[in-house]
């Protein structure tokens, strides 16, 4: 009985630890949990860690994810991802529950659960796409010792200028989905379904990315994408303005989720340079 309890227990280590990554869930203070992949084990002895955040009904597996995490894990970063409570990942997919205030909070959660790892490390990096990275760029301003590069990815600048370039490039969806208050949205590559609240909008025009750029000292690199109907490219290039250790780069024939091999190549050389 001693030798099969052993056996199991090794392959419940085995099925969340592997070489130089690690899986967890971990629980925030109203025990909800929160799906964490720590991967790069072997650069800990560089001192390097990063944080990257997933966008408004997406997980970790979104293709700006990847490509960030790799740019970091090429140039010797333990990384760290998650799946954001309110997603469409392995945290759970009540997406209607979602704020900017949960997005914000999540990240805190998983920041303050690395504090006592072996691997943490300070002051580190963070990046986020989209509604992560607007998330980064405020957890940034009000950590300032602790962030050292911050790299929001095609980032919610406001509440305000997210909803003026809905309802200006998606004329017959976004009216809708603001009277109706929700919409259904499928993602392509795991056929999860969420409810998406037009109230994350709402909760999100309390926060304003250029009212923050004076309080951010990390090295900065701000990523639009050309072709962007959802964040405004010359926005972008706006708040960058605002922070002094700061530079935008826009990611040519890409759309704000970076659609194409080409983009995500793009996107991907951008971050690695910026690192080197």
């Amino acid at each position: 009985m001693k030798k099969i309890l052993l056996i199991v227990f090794l392959s419940l280590i085995t099925s969340c630890t592997h070489l130089n990554q690690e899986e967890h869930f971990i629980y925030n203070a109203q025990n909800e949990p929160i799906y964490v992949k720590i991967e790069g084990l072997s650069n800990a002895s560089h001192h390097k860690l990063a944080f990257i955040e997933h966008g408004l009904a997406s997980n970790l597996h979104h293709q700006a994810v990847k490509a960030a995490k790799k740019a970091f894990l090429d140039n010797g970063y333990v990384v760290i991802t998650f799946d954001a409570r309110y997603s469409l990942g392995n945290s759970g997919n009540e997406v209607k529950f979602v704020t900017f205030d949960t997005f914000n909070k999540d990240l805190e959660t998983v920041i303050d659960w690395t504090k006592n790892k072996p691997f943490y490390s300070t002051p580190f990096a963070l990046s986020g796409h989209s509604l992560g990275g607007g998330s980064v760029i405020q957890y940034a301003a009000e950590h300032q010792k602790d962030v050292a590069i911050l790299i929001p990815i095609t980032p919610v600048i406001s509440g305000r200028l997210w909803e003026e370039a809905c309802m200006k490039n998606l004329p017959d969806f976004c009216p809708v989905w603001k009277k109706n208050g929700t919409y259904q949205y499928t993602d392509e590559k795991s056929h999860k379904t969420g409810v998406i609240p037009f109230t994350v909008v709402n909760t999100t025009k309390k926060f304003d990315a250029n009212n923050l750029g004076t309080k951010i000292n990390a090295n900065t690199l701000l990523i639009a994408a050309k072709d962007d109907i959802i964040i405004n490219p010359k926005d972008i290039e706006k708040l960058s303005n605002t922070i002094k250790k700061a530079k935008a780069v826009v990611i040519p024939s890409s759309g704000h989720n970076f659609e194409t091999n080409k983009n995500q190549a793009d996107l991907y050389q951008a971050i690695n340079t910026f690192l080197k």
